[in-house]
């Protein structure tokens, strides 16, 4: 049997397998996204390239997790915030192999948007409101450590900014402290991130020097 009969049979069994599977409303694109998930790891199994396996990893699961939506076996609908992850892997896979800085973004902070929302569609906003803050400070920590660590600490910045805010936000959302709490010590507050804001930027100069 040559390779064309072959890439023939497997084709007609794969569509009669979705055809017969529409009967138990499980959605056509989910099972192409498997089956070209399963492809991709097969096509890794013959010719051992990495690219094979993490965009056949990729897809396999989201198209598993679809049909298992399908199903009612899975809860969770994380089609669509699966995919911003799966992009986010794939831009991070770019950067590794192509050595492209921008690409370390994208990679980043579209994993923490998926989450994000599948938190958003699952939760009540109560506790996922000011996971967004969290999430984003720890994709600017991933990337000083993917790209910018040893050679500039802005990330850490934002990041630091970021963690901040959503520890405040879920103080404030379970009355951990009040906003009157926060009038009343700002006065005291403040002066103190000035003094901590100065001694990192003079700390970055001595390292500089040194």
């Amino acid at each position: 049997m040559n390779k064309k009969n072959t890439t023939i049979g497997v084709v007609l069994i794969l569509l009669g397998i979705t055809m017969y599977l529409r009967n138990f409303h499980i959605d056509t694109g989910s099972l192409v996204t498997l089956f070209l998930g399963l492809g991709l790891l097969y096509a890794y199994y013959s010719k051992r390239e990495q690219p094979y396996v993490i965009f056949g990893g990729i897809f396999a699961t989201i198209g598993l997790m679809s049909v298992l939506g399908d199903l009612r076996l899975f809860r969770i609908d994380v089609t669509f915030e699966a995919m911003l992850i799966a992009l986010g892997l794939i831009f991070i896979f770019l950067f590794y192999t192509k050595h492209i800085l921008g690409f370390v973004f994208p990679g980043a902070i579209l994993p923490a948007l998926g989450i994000y929302t599948i938190l958003q569609r699952n939760f009540s906003d109560k506790l996922t409101g000011a996971s967004i803050f969290l999430l984003l400070g720890f994709a600017f920590y991933a990337i000083y450590l993917l790209a910018f660590m040893g050679r500039s600490s802005w990330p850490l910045y934002p990041a630091t900014v970021l963690l901040v805010m959503g520890i405040l936000s879920y103080a404030l959302n379970f009355k951990l402290i009040t906003w009157k709490m926060i009038s009343l010590n700002w006065n005291y507050i403040w002066p103190v991130l000035l003094i901590a804001a100065g001694l990192s930027i003079l700390a970055g100069k001595f390292r500089k020097a040194g």
